[in-house]
């Protein structure tokens, strides 16, 4: 069963020049709004399918230029002994080699034979598929895949509204599936034949006067009518095996079905029924609850070692990320959104792959939202997860721009784990930060050098000091009762009071804290919140930035506002790439 082994689009839609190789089995496009996964699901899906009747228009030529005419190469290998024909496919049997990723045009031994067909689309709108070879080019050798062949490669795709295919319609699956042992043509023209004679039983009130008027006209005109009739035209009571469709035992139809119990269905006859192992999903997710996102991904095959088929989905959902292997997430960008040079110029799109290894599953697993945006920080722990949000909350409310909506997400870095998962997103294309505790400074110096020579940007506190460290030590004197007095609301009075007398061998007590503070007290209050976690989670860390910190902001020390000042300077403009 044929499989894709290289994609190269050029001037269709919104991309001038992207190439891929996708791999076998499951490959899931993610990325940006607008960075091209479904213009490449539309290619592989126009360059491969059967019929060639898609009416292409200006708008699918890139930036409406139809001087530059759309080209669609599909490799394709896995190729059956049909389609490995020297005598009919000699002049088009190419090369490829899996472990270098290239095509070369002379078949070689130990490396797999691969056809390649190309779309082209010029500026008169008229679509050409064509079997591409440099040495056939350089002949003037054409060859088209005929019909019974195409059919061989044509993908199957279930799209968002599929539930024509639970009817005998003519590009059905349930055609498909029955093409060889059902067909009732005669059965259906005895109905045909059986309604008009029914009907023409029936009285239909009002009609006499309009037969008399019509047969007056004729005569004075002396047009022969004879006696008129009003019966049902043959044409429109004929019947085709669309009219027949799958219902259930209350002889409701399938069709009725929920949108999500459909693709369900569908994506399962679609794989029995075709004679091509490629398959295409738009939005994986549609429709689905999350256990059944993970029924119809096993479908697909996202948990199978040696896959039959060969699938390309796209998604928004977390919960289609998780449930995947790493190596088959694609991440689509835009080559001028990519923050290091991508290796080719021309290209005006990128596909980036993971490769797997159990960090990078890790990363797939706990950050999955944050494979949907632009810009990534990478957070030493939800500390800071929340520090962020709650900061970034309140310029909201201050008609500042969300780092949200320039497209900047925080995530969680599992603490040392932060400087892998940061490399994890970097070597997808995306722009990365690490924001993070600078206590361990000493220990985390050659990876912070590491991950800064790769092009991910840090953004610590200084003085070796942890979050707690930095917040009791920056922030102005009043603020010091608001703190402790958030952190009794968590913990309770009694356990304050115990940790700041633990961590001051009870020379301090809550009192003394809240009533005759002084300085001193600081290095005792950060070390108590830390070791006793009074704000070490997503949600008070939260709330403690939005209530506490961000309107007391200004009078904070730049030990605190300098590192905060440019996180957020670097995470507003990402979305703008």
């Amino acid at each position: 069963m044929s499989q894709v082994r290289h994609i190269h689009i050029k001037n269709f839609r919104a991309i001038k020049d992207l190439e891929w190789l996708p791999n076998p089995g499951l490959n899931c496009l993610i990325g940006p709004g607008d960075s091209g996964k479904s213009t490449i699901l539309d290619a592989i899906d126009l360059a491969l399918g059967a019929r060639r009747s898609y009416p292409f228009t200006d708008a699918d030529f890139f930036e409406l230029n139809t001087d530059s005419p759309i080209e669609i190469w599909i490799t394709l290998g896995a190729l059956s002994d049909q389609l490995k024909n020297i005598d009919v496919y000699g002049m088009f049997l190419r090369s490829f080699n899996s472990a270098s990723g290239t095509i070369t045009d002379e078949p070689h031994a130990n490396e797999e034979a691969v056809l390649t067909l190309k779309l082209t689309v010029g500026s008169d709108l008229d679509a050409d598929w064509l079997l591409y070879s440099e040495r056939a080019q350089a002949e003037g050798t054409e060859r088209r895949l005929p019909w019974k062949h195409r059919d061989l490669v044509t993908p199957a795709r279930l799209g968002l509204a599929s539930n024509q295919h639970l009817a005998w319609g003519n590009r059905s699956i349930l055609n498909k599936l029955s093409e060889d042992s059902f067909d009732i043509s005669s059965t259906l023209a005895q109905l045909s034949r059986s309604a008009r004679v029914a009907f023409s039983e029936h009285q239909i009130e009002g009609v006499d006067n309009v037969l008399t008027q019509v047969k007056t006209v004729a005569n004075n005109l002396g047009v022969p009518v004879g006696d008129l009739k009003a019966l049902l035209d043959v044409n429109s009571v004929s019947l085709s095996h669309g009219a027949i469709s799958l219902h259930n035992n209350d002889n409701t139809p399938l069709r009725q079905l929920g949108t999500g119990s459909a693709r369900l269905l569908i994506s399962g006859l679609q794989k029995a029924a075709s004679a091509s192992s490629i398959l295409i999903v738009d939005e994986a997710e549609y429709g689905l609850e999350p256990y059944r996102i993970t029924r119809l991904l096993n479908e697909l095959g996202s948990k199978t070692e040696e896959p039959d088929q060969q699938v390309f989905i796209t998604t928004h959902s977390p919960y289609v990320l998780r449930e995947l292997q790493a190596t088959q997430l694609h991440v689509v960008r835009k080559a001028g959104a990519v923050p290091f040079p991508p290796p080719n110029t021309n290209y005006s799109h990128l596909v980036f792959s993971l490769t797997g290894g159990d960090e990078q599953q890790s990363t797939l697993r706990v950050c999955a939202e944050a494979f949907f945006s632009k810009g990534v920080i990478v957070c030493e722990g939800k500390t800071e997860i929340g520090l962020v949000k709650g900061i970034d909350l309140y310029c909201q409310t201050q008609n500042t721009a969300s780092i949200q909506a320039y497209g900047t997400y925080c995530t969680d870095g599992g603490g040392d784990s932060m400087f892998q998962r940061a490399k994890v997103f970097r070597s997808l294309g995306y722009s990365t930060a690490i924001f993070k505790d600078s206590d361990k400074s000493l220990e985390h110096a050659v990876f912070t050098t590491e991950a800064q020579e790769q092009g991910i940007s840090i953004f610590e506190w200084g003085n070796n000091f942890a979050t707690e460290d930095v917040l009791f030590n920056s922030c102005p004197q009043d603020v010091i009762p608001e703190l402790i007095e958030y952190a009794i609301s968590r913990k309770s009075r009694d356990s304050i009071n115990s940790s700041i007398q633990n961590f001051s061998n009870n020379e301090f007590y809550l009192d003394d804290c809240l009533d005759n503070f002084d300085d001193s007290m600081r290095a005792i209050l950060s070390k108590a919140a830390k070791n006793k976690s009074w704000y070490k989670d997503i949600e008070p860390a939260e709330t403690l930035a939005q209530s506490i910190i961000m309107p007391n902001y200004q009078n904070f020390t730049d030990v605190f506002k300098v590192p905060i000042n440019s996180l957020f300077s670097w995470a507003r403009p990402q979305g703008a790439q």
